[in-house]
């Protein structure tokens, strides 16, 4: 902060140099005059020496007397004509001059905020990108109200909603996409992608079926293959999801961008389950009428995280439970779980390690540690 208040003294004085510049020449100005009236009584004495020896005729004195007493008082004149006036400018532009940094001081420490930390230019940068993109946003929002069939405007706007977070939105201009423009590999596998996004990373059936219908209309895009293997492991379906992974990673280029994704989630599902109740177990339920299932699946769990509670030393378990809960989507209580392993294994980190590999996998990365 120190060097705040250096940095604007050094610009105050920098702005107030011209000033005290001009008022010094003004005052130099008025010196000279006051000098040149001091020379011009110095030769009236002089003149008057030289008439009382004889040297100067008395009309040549009186001329000569004459001449430099109208000098004089032009000189005196000028100087007491502007010397009172010049020294009120001078004395009043001083002030001013003091004043106005002191003022400007003021007027900064009750208007604005000395103690508010620097913004970094970066997010100042991001900040106005944001704003832009909303106004765009809006924009493009009122030509779609006015021309709802504009394919390409929903074509424009739907990742843009995904990037502002507006999940449903998103998935509404995909859908809009699909409806206009028809069926495409990249379009179902847009409206796929939006579908997980939505739902917090689960493969939903709705998204299922994006994907299954991108990969029906094109088998060797590796995006639709990709999202298909990790809903197979998911649901539970271990040896299928193991055997999709396996040949997408064996169809994909070395430098694909997929290809490391890829490799953990197969390295992923060779982890040995522990015994009780598998994603199997909780994917077969799913079939059953509404009530059976619910009773099943509650049963299941909650012997589980009773089991947990009683001997929580179980990576396996936790593991277990929390992927227990992703296959139902009740992400919060996967969260739950996992921040419940934290605290159950946080002195043995190896083991911990393996729950939050296990929870990565499955779209936890971000609950907060």
């Amino acid at each position: 902060m120190i060097f705040l208040w250096i940095a604007m003294a050094v610009l105050a004085a920098a702005a107030c140099l011209p000033l005290l510049a001009a008022l010094g020449r003004n005052k130099a100005a008025a010196t000279s005059e006051t000098h040149a009236a001091a020379v011009y009584r110095d030769q009236l004495d002089e003149v008057e020496r030289d008439r009382e020896r004889g040297l100067l005729a008395g009309e040549d004195a009186e001329a000569a007397r004459t001449e430099i007493a109208r000098r004089l008082i032009k000189a005196s004149g000028a100087a007491d004509t502007t010397a009172a006036p010049s020294n009120r400018r001078r004395s009043l532009a001083t002030a001013a001059v003091i004043a106005m940094p002191v003022v400007a001081l003021v007027v900064y420490l009750i208007v604005g905020s000395p103690a508010v930390p620097d913004q970094p230019l970066a997010s100042r940068l991001d900040a106005v990108e944001l704003q832009q993109v909303r106004q765009l946003v809006a924009t493009v929002e009122q030509h779609l109200d006015a021309t709802p069939d504009d394919a390409q405007g929903w074509a424009v706007i739907a990742p843009v909603y995904q990037r502002l977070g507006r999940d449903a939105d998103a998935v509404h201009a995909y859908q809009r996409v699909l409806d206009l423009m028809g069926p495409s590999e990249p379009r179902e596998s847009d409206l796929g992608e939006a579908i997980t996004h939505a739902a917090g990373g689960t493969l939903t059936p709705d998204a299922v079926a994006a994907f299954t219908q991108a990969g029906a209309l094109d088998p060797n895009a590796p995006r639709p293959r990709f999202y298909l293997a990790l809903a197979l492991g998911q649901t539970g379906k271990i040896d299928e999801a193991k055997a999709a992974w396996q040949s997408l990673i064996a169809d994909s280029p070395k430098d694909a961008a997929w290809l490391p994704a890829a490799q953990q989630q197969l390295a992923a599902l060779d982890v040995p389950a522990p015994p009780g109740p598998t994603t199997a177990d909780v994917a077969a339920a799913q079939t059953m009428a509404p009530a059976d299932q619910q009773q099943m699946i509650e049963g299941m769990v909650a012997g589980l995280a009773a089991k947990l509670k009683a001997a929580p030393d179980d990576p396996d378990g936790w593991t277990r439970l929390i992927r227990s809960y992703v296959v139902l989507g009740r992400q919060s209580d996967a969260a739950a779980a996992l921040g419940q392993a934290r605290v159950a294994l946080a002195s043995e980190p190896d083991k911990l390690s393996a729950v939050e590999d296990a929870a990565r996998q499955l779209g936890l990365a971000e609950v907060t540690q």
